[in-house]
């Protein structure tokens, strides 16, 4: 794993551990549930944050070898698998900025690669 991303995951994680106790103090303690709810909700964010790190550790190491290699399908496939029930990690609207629309002329924002239109067939 890469040094920097270890480190903010553990320091996340230590971090939702702590939370979580808090949380736990908040429902024992009969706390309003729009604020309890408003605490998972952080929690829910610090972990898809976690999540986040770790897909791009994962595709900056053991991906990108297994391309270079000539094992990528084999990764993306594994990857696509893990991804399945994580709505977290597919859903783009909280990365923020331009996502290009197919055929606008622009380059990908993630690759740079121009996208083309994609023409139905008839």
């Amino acid at each position: 794993m890469i040094p920097e991303y270890k480190s903010d995951i553990l320091r996340r994680l230590k971090t939702v551990k702590g939370h979580v106790n808090g949380v736990l103090s908040m429902v024992e303690g009969d706390r309003y549930c729009p604020d309890v709810m408003a605490q998972v909700a952080a929690l829910q964010a610090s972990l898809e944050k976690v999540n986040r790190t770790l897909l791009r550790n994962h595709l900056e190491t053991c991906v990108s070898e297994a391309i270079q290699t000539g094992n990528g399908k084999e990764k993306i496939d594994e990857l696509l698998e893990s991804l399945r029930f994580n709505t977290s990690l597919t859903d783009l609207r909280g990365i923020g900025g331009d996502i290009p629309l197919i055929g606008d002329g622009r380059g990908c924002v993630h690759c740079g690669g121009v996208v083309e239109d994609v023409k139905a067939e008839s």
